[in-house]
C-alpha cells in the first residue's frame, strides 16, 4: 500500500514549468493541396504555385465597353491537422497575398481596382475578418507580383485548444482577371498573428557542438527551416553561421524530450551545430529561430539565448534522458526506506 501511493504522489514536470516562450508572431502560409501551415520551403528556388481565380467580371454592354463584377471565392486553406497543445493568441492579424493582374487583363483598356476580403476561421468559429470594402481599390499591372496586405487589430478568440483547426477563406472582386502566388519562400501569401505556439526547452553543449530543443503547436518539418537558414546558430561576436557550410551530417536534427501538456506527451525537436571555432564561447552563443523567410515582414525571428535555456551537460539526447533523475524519485527512496525498516522491526 505504501509503495502504491508513493508511486500514485511522484510529481511531474509539466511543459509550464519546463519550457520557455511568450507570444510572438507566427505565420501561417497557404500551401499546395489547399493547406495551411508554418512551415515554408527551404529551397528557394521552388517555384510558386500559381491559380487563376474564376472570372469576377461580366461585359454588359456590345464591345465590352461595359463591366460589372461581383464577389468570386479564391478559396479555402485548413490545417486539418489541428494544434498539438493548447495556445494563446492575440493580434495585430495581418492577411497578405501575392498577385497580379494577368497579361491579358494588362491588354485589355480596363484597371483591375481589385479588392479583398478575407476571413480566418478557428474550430469554425469567426477569429478575424478585414475587407477592402468602402477602402480603396489596388492595381498591380507588373510583370512580378504585388503583395496585398490587410492589418486588423485583435481576433475575436484568445486561446484555442488541442486540436483545433485553422483556416483562412478569400474572395476577391475586380474589373479584370487576375492570378495569386502562393507557397515559395518569397511569395508568402497567407495570414500572420500573436501566439505562444512555439516553446523552447533545454540547451545542450558537448565538446564543440551546442544545440537546443522545442516544441511546436503545428507539426513542420524542421529540416525545411533548417536548409533555408531559418534556424541558426549566433557566435558571440554576432556571426551567424551558415547552415549549408556546416561539418558533414550538422545541424543535427532529432527527436528531443517529451513535455506533459496536460496529460498530453508531446515530442520535441532537437537542433545541433557543430562550431569550427574551438575558442568559441558555446555558453554565449544564440539561437535564431523562425519558419519562414528572415526577410519577411510577416514574423520576425525569435532570438533565444543559450544561457537563458535549462543546460543539459554533455552527451546525445537518448543518453541525458537516461541520466536525467526520475521526478520524485527521492521522495520515492525514502518512503520505501522508511517502509522496509518498519517491516524489518515487525520480524524481530
Amino acid at each position: 500500500m505504501f509503495v502504491a501511493m508513493a508511486i500514485f504522489f511522484i510529481p511531474t514536470s509539466t511543459a509550464d514549468e519546463a519550457l520557455i516562450g511568450g507570444m510572438e508572431h507566427i505565420h501561417l502560409n497557404m500551401k499546395e493541396a489547399n493547406d495551411l501551415s508554418p512551415e515554408t520551403w527551404g529551397d528557394n528556388t521552388k517555384e510558386a504555385i500559381k491559380e487563376n481565380p474564376p472570372r469576377s467580371w461580366t461585359s454588359t454592354t456590345p464591345f465590352d465597353s461595359t463591366r460589372t463584377r461581383e464577389w468570386k471565392d479564391v478559396g479555402t486553406w485548413t490545417a486539418t491537422d489541428g494544434i498539438n497543445f493548447d495556445i494563446g493568441l492575440g493580434g495585430p492579424v495581418k492577411f497578405n497575398i501575392w498577385w497580379r493582374e494577368t497579361d491579358q487583363g494588362q491588354d485589355d483598356s480596363y484597371d483591375a481596382q481589385v479588392q479583398y476580403r478575407f476571413r480566418l476561421n478557428i474550430d469554425g468559429q469567426d477569429a478575424a475578418y478585414y475587407s477592402d470594402e468602402g477602402g480603396g481599390s489596388h492595381e498591380c499591372a507588373e510583370s512580378e507580383p504585388c503583395e496585398w496586405t490587410g492589418d486588423v487589430g485583435n481576433l475575436n478568440i484568445t486561446s484555442a485548444e488541442k486540436g483545433a483547426t485553422f483556416d483562412i477563406e478569400i474572395e476577391y472582386w475586380a474589373f479584370s482577371d487576375i492570378e495569386i502566388y502562393y507557397d515559395n519562400v518569397t511569395f508568402d501569401s497567407g495570414v500572420a498573428f500573436s501566439s505562444n505556439a512555439i516553446k523552447f526547452g533545454k540547451s545542450k553543449i558537448d565538446g564543440r557542438t551546442v544545440g537546443f530543443d522545442f516544441v511546436q503547436a503545428w507539426d513542420t518539418k524542421v529540416e525545411e527551416a533548417v536548409s533555408g537558414n531559418y534556424i541558426s546558430l549566433i557566435l558571440p561576436g554576432g556571426e551567424e553561421l551558415n547552415n549549408l557550410e556546416q561539418k558533414s551530417g550538422y545541424p543535427k536534427v532529432e527527436d528531443g524530450y517529451g513535455y506533459d501538456f496536460n496529460g498530453t506527451d508531446v515530442m520535441s525537436t532537437m537542433v545541433t551545430w557543430y562550431v569550427d571555432d574551438e575558442y568559441a564561447k558555446l555558453d554565449q552563443v544564440s539561437f535564431s529561430f523562425s519558419l519562414l523567410n528572415k526577410e519577411s515582414t510577416q514574423a520576425p525571428p525569435i532570438i533565444v539565448k543559450v544561457g537563458d535555456l535549462p543546460s543539459l551537460g554533455s552527451g546525445s539526447s537518448e543518453d541525458d534522458s537516461m541520466g536525467l533523475p526520475i521526478p520524485g524519485f527521492e521522495i520515492l527512496a525514502s518512503i520505501l526506506t522508511i517502509f522496509i525498516v518498519s517491516l524489518k522491526r515487525r520480524e524481530l
